[in-house]
């Protein structure tokens, strides 16, 4: 939301009957010189708008007018572009003491800047000019921040959600390292209708299936949307792949492959040969790859011609490139950390694939469906 509180110029003039006090600047807010403070600027993501500089107050009048009022604090920028921040507005300058010349008014504090995708507020207004000087204006409103690449709601941060039996989708904003935010439908182990068994991430909405649909627009709060067959995808039962890529969502369904723009209508678009039940899908390192219970690998760079992956067997990605699953440890890998999905509610984490340690312990026993079971994207703020 852009806060805008534009100060109008005040201008005051004097004649006195002996002598006239010179009157000082007049600063305005449109950002041309020499009228007034710069109008902030419009910031991509991480930081927000800036506020405009304070305009400068008047001059002192002469001796037996009052002093001309101090500026306005200019608001200042966040050098580390932190989120979520809100700016303040500089405070306004003291006025000059009355019948003689007034001192200059003190200036306000700094400000902060905006978090991203969120407006600036406006500088902060010049003081009250003395009998003698006119009021300095005030600062510029800082202009909207861009929204976040690929369709990412402003301000929201990258994040990891597992999905698995009972329901489960749980996140985590740390790589791992913590989990929380946790949603199911049952406890210790719910199995068919309400397992989880994929979920993909893209243009701010998160997608999960199994034999049902759901769809979160925070990764925090979820819609169900029933059993695939029942609506969203009635030419299949069950989706335990999916995969995003320019704008559509892809997922697989023994071995056919569907395509959606918002997660909610599908359209069946090719098929995988040979690839028998439990169908994964990815697209990682450039590229979808797919594979099932016969564990022959598929890649394709579009989703539509599928060729066999020679060298390895049910394709994961790790390191950077795709291996065979034993070679990945039979894990999930994000930014040079392996997570694997342990019986009982387990997640267990390894920074260099032999030491893993258990990061969350779920203590209703709903364990992830498996350790590919994971996908990252972006969420809201905790």
């Amino acid at each position: 939301m852009t806060v805008t509180r534009p100060l109008a110029l005040a201008s005051l003039a004097l004649t006195l009957a002996a002598c006239t006090g010179d009157v000082g600047g007049h600063p305005g807010d449109s950002g041309a010189p020499p009228q007034g403070g710069a109008a902030g600027t419009s910031l991509g993501p991480g930081a927000g708008g800036t506020g405009g500089g304070a305009g400068a107050g008047g001059a002192a009048g002469l001796p037996g007018s009052s002093g001309g009022a101090g500026s306005g604090g200019a608001a200042g920028a966040d050098p580390s572009g932190l989120a979520g921040s809100v700016q303040t507005t500089g405070g306004a300058g003291a006025g000059g003491g009355a019948g003689t010349i007034g001192a200059a008014g003190t200036s306000g504090g700094a400000g902060t800047t905006a978090g991203a995708g969120r407006g600036g507020t406006t500088g902060s207004a010049g003081g009250g000019g003395g009998a003698g000087g006119s009021a300095g204006a005030g600062g510029g409103a800082g202009t909207t921040g861009a929204a976040g690449a690929n369709g990412d709601p402003a301000g929201w941060v990258p994040a990891l959600i597992g999905v698995g039996y009972g329901g489960i989708r749980i996140v985590s904003r740390d790589g791992g390292k913590t989990w929380g935010d946790r949603a199911y439908e049952t406890t210790n182990g719910g199995d068919d209708d309400v397992l989880l068994r994929a979920v993909a991430y893209g243009k701010g909405i998160w997608v999960a299936t199994g034999w049902k649909l759901w769809t979160s627009n925070d990764g925090v709060h979820w819609t169900d949307h029933g059993k695939l067959k029942d609506g969203p995808v009635k030419a299949c039962a069950i989706i335990e792949g999916l995969a995003y890529k320019d704008d559509s969502f892809y997922g697989v369904c023994d071995g056919n492959v569907f395509r959606s723009s918002d997660g909610l209508t599908w359209t069946k678009i090719s098929t995988i040969a040979n690839t028998g039940s439990h169908v994964s899908l990815d697209y990682r390192g450039g590229k979808f790859v797919a594979h099932g219970d016969t564990m022959t690998s598929f890649q394709s760079d579009d989703a539509l011609t599928w060729t066999v992956m020679s060298g390895v067997q049910e394709a994961t990605y790790c390191e950077s490139t795709w291996k065979s699953q034993t070679d990945c440890k039979d894990s999930s890998w994000f930014d040079g950390s392996y997570l694997r999905a342990d019986w009982q509610g387990k997640i267990a984490r390894s920074s260099d694939g032999k030491t893993f340690t258990t990061v969350y312990n779920d203590d209703q026993k709903n364990t992830l469906y498996q350790s590919r079971a994971i996908a990252a994207g972006m969420v809201a703020p905790k």
